[in-house]
């Protein structure tokens, strides 16, 4: 198992630190990428869907009302201060209920789940191991579930993402759209 793979902050990792949230959640960011119209297409009411490196939860309190009182939402980050963030505001919309909260290791996911639909927003390029990362994303797709993978244009270049794509399909995920309004470099990947 790779170290290190989600980038620990206190291991010099690459994480955006939970004092830095207030960019990642406002309404600039919402009016630029609507999480509704970027994750709409994917998630049905009673779904099981995975917010992975969630931040304050842009996408997860919008996705918590996409899955419905019988779905349910997993927000992943690994840092406890952002998931705080996100319990707040879930409270606060009203969707607490069907949020679950899980803090990742510093070297891997570490959660076990059957997800129609997982969420990567600008996040795989701070892991130093993607294809461990995909490994274990495959493993919690469940059968027909989707990974969408969105890469920031200026972090990511387009040939670094045709690898961390090829490292997806390596891992046993399978390529079936490239989505073009996204907000960034985007695929839409499938498991078995």
């Amino acid at each position: 198992m790779a170290s290190n793979l989600i980038g620990d902050p206190h291991q010099g990792g690459r994480v955006c630190p939970y004092q830095m949230a207030f960019m990642l959640d406002n309404w600039v960011r919402r009016w630029l990428q609507n999480p509704t119209k970027l994750v709409g297409d994917y998630i049905q009411p009673g779904d099981t869907a995975v917010d992975v490196g969630c931040g304050p939860g842009f996408f997860t309190i919008d996705m918590a009302k996409l899955v419905g009182a019988s779905g349910q939402v997993i927000a992943v980050d690994l840092q406890a201060d952002m998931l705080g963030r996100v319990r707040k505001k879930a409270h606060r919309h009203g969707v607490a209920d069907r949020i679950v909260y899980h803090q990742c290791r510093a070297n891997g996911i570490g959660l076990e789940c059957q997800a129609n639909f997982i969420l990567a927003f600008y996040m795989v390029h701070e892991t130093p191991d993607p294809q461990f990362f995909f490994t274990e994303i495959q493993s919690m797709l469940a059968p027909g579930g989707k990974l969408l993978v969105v890469e920031p244009k200026l972090h990511v270049s387009r040939s670094s993402f045709r690898a961390m794509v090829a490292k997806a399909v390596d891992a046993g995920l399978k390529r079936v759209g490239s989505p073009s309004d996204k907000g960034g470099r985007a695929v839409l990947l499938a498991g078995d």
